[in-house]
């Protein structure tokens, strides 16, 4: 935050620093005469200690006196600089609203002083700050105008869950989506303001940042602040608060300077307009699935589809086929992938040959993960952030295709995805923001942070609790979920094959495509797998493939040990006898008797796998030996 800091000081001359430091100083001593703050006072004689002596006990009461409830609220009642009331009346005081950040009013000024060209007075709007705190703002700044702004506070009922539910009706096949409302701050017409600040509440324990209050507040705060801006000099939005503030509705990029707990930011009004037209939650979508229309952005030099490829490169194939399905969709738009330095450069030169630009990244370790196991760099996803060359990326997984094509998206802000469960989204499909400054705040918080699952969607996930649903036809998994009725595994498959496609983006869980042979969907054959099968959608991958280069094809080859892999899992299903009989098809796939390896002899591989894959299990039996079950007939 330091380097910001001084990207966003403004410049002066040595003349107009001189005058600041006056004015500074002339207006900590009128806050000093009623203790807001604690200050070096130069040493004097001891005629100079009585008079403060003195002065001191006159002021505490004069303070007294001041705060005196009836005397308080004579004040406020014939002051001209208040509007509409108080938040903080008595009868709507609100728990939920309340904030226990402790103010350090020397970095709140020392973070506005220059506001103004460092002029002092300005037309200030105040947000959930107490009577107190009323008080030492107008101390502090005697010479502005300030405004208490009025906002009712949120019903009860409204929960994060409410806002955020699990499954709504999409499809608006029984009924059409809907928000709850949030009060609106009550402003009169033609109020403008050069700053509006805003006293947050934060819990500093698990979920502070899924706070009905504390998103209604930042939702108000944006609301004055794109409604109150003048003309091009804008308005800036102040937070009082010990936790950061939404990132993606208050960007970093537009954080002026941070002291302390005290948060400047100059948002884009134009952008805040365009994110306040959203849903309040993911209570309806964001992008209606049945919309005529659809917005498309202007700038596609600065809009770019992107992946990763970290630590194995059985992804290579994946990534090569999603590239060459966006092309097929008829998006023209940048693809870049981000590959470390396990991607060999034979598979790079695969990637660049289907479209990807390829980026040369470090990886990125999850500081709660176990070594050697499967989570232990997928924090390397936060280097989509470094992507500043674009304003906007949709992120996609190597596992899916592009069925249609979904360039609108880029018209969407950060976050949109699609749900997962309960209050969370799926990040395999996600616009983002690309900012270094977003990359730091993601990098700032791996040690605190717990992420629910382990992985980086976790870890998003409380980073960005404030996102954007769209259909999951833009993210639609390949999966079978325990308890679907049969008429709904119908609906699936039909939608896994439909020509043309109605599913914009189709995610492959489980065993994927090309890690099986082509004539089926090798899930079938694992009984924990078996809820991801689906030869429809096996079919449909193959598809897309079957259309890339025969160059592009060489690089989905199945090594030996896959071979003998999918060999002993299809007599696994045999020995289980699996009613959907896929164990007794023959396999035509050309790749069975395809080469590329030192050594070929997969089917010797078969002796001695019984006992490397059952040891855990104290299943001892061996393989028979290879059958003609894997043939190329």
């Amino acid at each position: 935050m330091g380097s910001l800091e001084a990207r966003y000081r403004p410049a002066g001359a040595a003349e107009d620093t001189a005058k600041r430091r006056t004015q500074k100083s002339k207006s900590f001593k009128e806050v000093e005469k009623f203790d807001v703050f604690v200050l070096e006072k130069s040493s004097g004689c001891k005629f100079r200690s009585l008079q403060l002596l003195l002065f001191a006990i006159m002021s505490a009461a004069f303070l007294t006196l001041l705060y005196t409830p009836s005397v308080y609220e004579h004040q406020l009642q014939s002051s001209s600089r208040l509007v509409n009331g108080w938040i903080w009346d008595k009868r709507s005081s609100d728990p939920r609203y309340v904030s226990s950040a402790s103010i350090q009013w020397e970095d709140v000024y020392k973070s506005i002083q220059n506001l103004n060209g460092g002029e002092q007075k300005l037309k200030v709007g105040l947000l959930n700050f107490n009577r107190t705190e009323f008080g030492a703002w107008t101390n502090m700044l005697p010479e502005s105008d300030f405004s208490v702004i009025r906002l009712e506070h949120a019903n009860e009922t409204i929960t994060w869950q409410t806002l955020y539910p699990e499954w709504i009706d999409e499809e608006e096949e029984t009924e059409i989506p809907s928000c709850p409302s949030l009060p609106d701050p009550n402003l009169p017409r033609s109020t403008h303001f050069d700053v509006v600040a805003v006293k947050l509440p934060c819990t500093r324990v698990a979920g502070w940042s899924r706070d009905v209050a504390r998103l209604h507040l930042q939702l108000s705060a944006a609301k004055i602040a794109a409604t109150t801006a003048r003309g091009n000099a804008g308005v800036h939005v102040l937070f009082v608060t010990d936790c950061f503030p939404i990132p993606n509705l208050f960007s970093c990029k537009n954080l002026v300077k941070r002291e302390g707990n005290a948060w400047l930011y100059k948002p884009d009004v134009k952008a805040l307009k365009e994110k306040l037209r959203l849903p309040v939650g993911s209570c309806e979508l964001a992008v209606p699935l049945n919309a005529k229309a659809r917005l498309y952005t202007v700038d596609r030099r600065r809009e770019a589809y992107a992946t990763i490829l970290h630590s194995a490169s059985e992804y290579v194939c994946g990534a090569i086929t999603a590239a060459q399905s966006i092309r097929q969709a008829g998006s023209t738009r940048d693809l870049v992938i981000l590959v470390d330095d396990t991607i060999s450069d034979h598979h790079r030169k695969g990637l660049e040959s289907a479209g990807w630009k390829v980026r040369i990244i470090e990886r990125i370790r999850n500081p709660k993960a176990e070594r050697d196991a499967y989570n232990e760099w997928n924090y390397s996803k936060f280097r989509l952030w470094q992507l500043t060359d674009y304003d906007k990326v949709i992120f996609i997984d190597a596992d899916l295709l592009i069925l249609r094509n979904i360039d609108f998206l880029f018209a969407m802000p950060e976050i949109t995805a699609t749900g997962n469960n309960a209050t969370l989204f799926n990040s395999g499909v996600m616009v983002i923001e690309p900012s270094n400054c977003t990359f730091s705040l993601l990098m700032e918080h791996i040690n605190e942070i717990t992420s629910y699952n382990g992985g980086d969607q976790g870890y998003l996930n409380e980073i960005f609790t404030w996102w954007h649903r769209i259909p999951k036809h833009m993210n639609f998994l390949k999966h079978f979920w325990e308890g679907d009725e049969e008429e709904v595994k119908a609906k699936k498959t039909r939608l896994f094959g439909a020509n043309p496609p109605i599913l914009y983006v189709l995610h492959y869980l489980g065993r994927k495509p090309w890690l099986c042979f082509r004539d089926y969907d090798c899930n079938w054959n694992v009984e924990i797998l078996r809820e991801f099968a689906s030869d429809v959608a096996h079919a449909r991958w193959w598809k897309v493939h079957n259309k890339m280069p025969k160059k592009l094809q060489s690089y989905c080859l199945l090594r030996s040990r896959l071979k003998a892999g999918l060999e002993w899992e299809r007599r696994q299903a045999e020995k289980a006898n699996f009613t959907d009989g896929h164990w007794k098809r023959n396999i035509t796939d050309p790749r069975l008797k395809t080469c590329f390896e030192k050594f070929c002899f997969w089917e010797s591989m078969l002796w001695h796998w019984g006992e490397n894959k059952t040891n855990s299990t104290k299943n001892t039996a061996a393989p028979s030996p290879p059958t003609t079950s894997l043939s190329s007939s």
